[in-house]
């Protein structure tokens, strides 16, 4: 059965064929109709190559062109799920991923994966767009039968991994079909043509969000290339000339917004809507957001990979605003429970008792590419006298949940954060860290500031004794994290130690060390 999702999409392209579906701050756009005719080449094309194992996960690697939605849909209408990897990761990230998927063939949107991988990428390669110009508008229309199943997997994300290495979290289409039928229910369900801004890179599931509720209606997407979302003046010249009426992001992107009094209506005059997820929400973001924006509208989510993007949402109240406790996350998403377990006992605790939250229903995925043993731990956490049959998620996030039904983050119950939207386990950091000659131990920790994170900060206990640390050697171990991992998970501040206190199981006691961060 072909994806209902994928389906909506290509019907956009009879409906309203000329129009953008997506654009970004360097001008690149693409209609529908190329949408679906390129992607329609690209499947054929792909089914025919002998060199791509049938079945097999295929790589999409670049940022936030239009060529990466047009390798999606490709690889879904020729069968295959598709693994983006995106252009800001090292060298080394980018090749254990694709080493973890086996065979595989990488489609590469911006031409650069030969040069930085060399003789070590071991796999076919392609230039997409190279590719599609040799295919010209040939406009075939690949087989339904080649689509991937319901069951089957539709993409595979990798998110930071506790022991140093990324794990793939496979979505079914299933999943996909869901999340998109409950985002276009409710609040967006609207007849209006909209514009939809989201700063995710397409690595990460909060991308989904615009591409199943915006892509199946018609809309355009837009979003900031890279060279523009370094740069504040550069991101608000583009955003003026968007025309986007809805905002999808974390919200420190939005504090770092309106942290300049030109983030306005008369720079963004048509914008109606923000969704924001992936971190905590402060009221003060809210006032000063629809201070800026009169009648703007403010939903605040929470959003597990695990479980194919949203699973809350709500449209933040002036009520709300006046409590003193924080901001709600939101309702369960219709076809999802949502349950609050001791996370010793795993037995349901009162509406207003603290608990870690539990993902129940259609929208959960399958589990870790690979990983039975993460997968176990994760997805099969859950009592079947709870679960019912059905696939659930342990998030490993501190919740309560009131009579309403509304839920409250809380935290996390393991080294698990969310800085500035991104996913990151803490002990992939420490693993990477120790695995520098300088480093023998380390311990990062998040540094709070307004109640979010702010930024993080590493613990060292350098392996020469003699070793004083300093300015020089920050620099050099902070230059040698960005070769292994994500400029984002690199720690801004270094505190060498001659020893990490401990607690009494014998683990480095991180609350005593939390103390000594403002020191």
């Amino acid at each position: 059965m072909a994806s209902s999702l994928i389906g909506a999409i290509d019907a956009q392209a009879e409906r309203v064929p000329n129009k953008v579906a997506f654009g970004n701050s360097r001008g690149e756009t693409l209609t529908y109709a190329q949408l679906k005719r390129q992607s329609d080449a690209l499947a054929c094309w792909m089914a025919a190559n002998t060199s791509i194992p049938a079945k097999a996960p295929l790589v999409v690697y670049g940022h936030k062109s239009p060529l990466m939605l047009v390798c999606f849909m490709a690889c879904v209408k020729s069968g295959h799920a598709y693994v983006p990897i995106d252009v800001v990761y090292p060298r080394d990230r980018v090749a254990n991923i694709i080493d973890q998927l086996g065979p595989t063939v990488v489609f590469d949107t911006i031409g650069t994966i030969p040069e930085l991988l060399g003789e070590s990428l071991l796999r076919p390669c392609f230039d997409v767009a190279k590719t599609i110009e040799e295919l010209g508008d040939s406009g075939e229309i690949p087989p339904s039968s080649g689509f991937v199943g319901l069951n089957d997997t539709f993409y595979i994300l990798f998110t930071s991994g506790s022991t140093g290495t990324p794990k793939g979290v496979q979505v079914t289409t299933e999943c996909v079909d869901n999340f998109s039928k409950w985002m276009l229910s409710g609040d967006y369900a609207v007849d209006e043509e909209r514009v939809w801004f989201n700063r995710s890179p397409f690595t990460f599931d909060v991308s989904l969000t615009d591409i199943a509720a915006g892509l199946t209606h018609g809309d355009t997407l837009f979003a900031l290339e890279d060279d523009a979302d370094k740069s504040m003046m550069m991101a608000f010249e583009a955003l003026g000339a968007s025309d986007a009426t809805e905002w999808v992001s974390t919200p420190s992107f939005v504090d770092q917004c309106l942290a300049d009094e030109s983030f306005n209506a008369s720079l963004m005059p048509h914008l109606k809507r923000m969704l924001l997820a992936g971190e905590v929400l402060r009221p003060e973001t809210v006032r000063l957001a629809q201070k800026r924006f009169p009648g703007l509208r403010v939903f605040n989510g929470y959003r597990p990979t695990e479980s194919t993007d949203l699973v809350t949402l709500c449209e933040i109240l002036p009520s709300m605003l006046t409590q003193e406790r924080s901001l709600p996350i939101g309702y369960a998403k219709q076809d999802s429970q949502l349950i609050v377990l001791d996370p010793e006992t795993l037995e349901p605790v009162p509406d207003g008792e603290h608990g870690e939250l539990f993902v129940i229903g259609n929208t959960v995925a399958v589990g870790y590419w690979q990983r039975e043993d993460l997968t176990e731990a994760a997805f099969g956490a859950c009592p079947e006298k709870l679960a019912c049959g059905q696939r659930s998620y342990r998030t490993g996030d501190e919740v309560t949940r009131d009579e309403d039904g509304l839920y409250y983050y809380h935290g996390r119950y393991d080294l698990q954060i969310k800085l500035h939207g991104y996913r990151i386990e803490l002990g992939d950091i420490e693993a990477t860290l120790c695995s520098l000659p300088e480093i023998h131990m380390a311990c990062v920790l998040p540094r709070m500031r307004d109640g979010a994170i702010s930024h993080l900060v590493a613990f060292i206990v350098l392996a020469d004794p003699n070793s004083a640390g300093g300015f020089a050697l920050t620099k050099q171990i902070k230059a040698s994290l960005r070769e292994i991992i994500p400029s984002y998970m690199v720690p801004r501040a270094f505190k060498y130690v001659d020893s990490f206190p401990l607690n009494p199981s014998g683990k480095a006691d991180r609350k005593a060390l939390a103390a000594l961060i403002d020191e």
